[in-house]
């Protein structure tokens, strides 16, 4: 059977879905060695990023991260993300261009750190460097 994609069709979701990682598409490379690795390795590589790039985030995002925040122990909530995503509209709206990128990356930082702690899989673990891809690049 031929399947329309060519290229990371890895995970079926129980109902049948093809479930394609955004990393592929925008480093694949690192989407392999992530895919090709035993999981625990896997999770321990993408601990490892989401730490570099939490260590570079610009204060003000950091500022917006909950206290005494840690990546392996704070337990992400979805509505502390939807939150900043409210807030990066918000400010996107009012003007105020450095509140929307913080708030942006906070928000996209702590949505990778969330699927990172809810990683079942490689897949979960390639969507947590591609949302914190997403952070860092704002940040450049």
């Amino acid at each position: 059977m031929k399947l329309p994609f060519d290229h990371c069709v890895r995970n079926l979701t129980p109902y049948g879905c093809i479930m394609i990682s955004r990393l592929k598409s925008t480093n694949p490379d690192l989407a392999e060695q992530i895919n090709s690795a035993c999981f625990t390795d896997a999770k321990a590589k993408v601990m490892a990023i989401l730490v570099e790039i939490l260590t570079n985030l610009p204060d003000e995002a950091v500022r917006l991260l909950p206290k005494d925040f840690s990546i392996e122990w704070h337990n992400v909530l979805q509505d502390r993300i939807d939150a900043l995503d409210d807030r990066y509209f918000y400010s996107e709206e009012g003007g105020d261009a450095e509140e929307a990128i913080a708030s942006f990356i906070a928000a996209r930082f702590l949505a990778a750190v969330k699927f990172w702690q809810a990683a079942a899989n490689q897949f979960g673990l390639c969507e947590a460097v591609y949302e914190a891809s997403i952070a860092n690049e704002q940040n450049m």
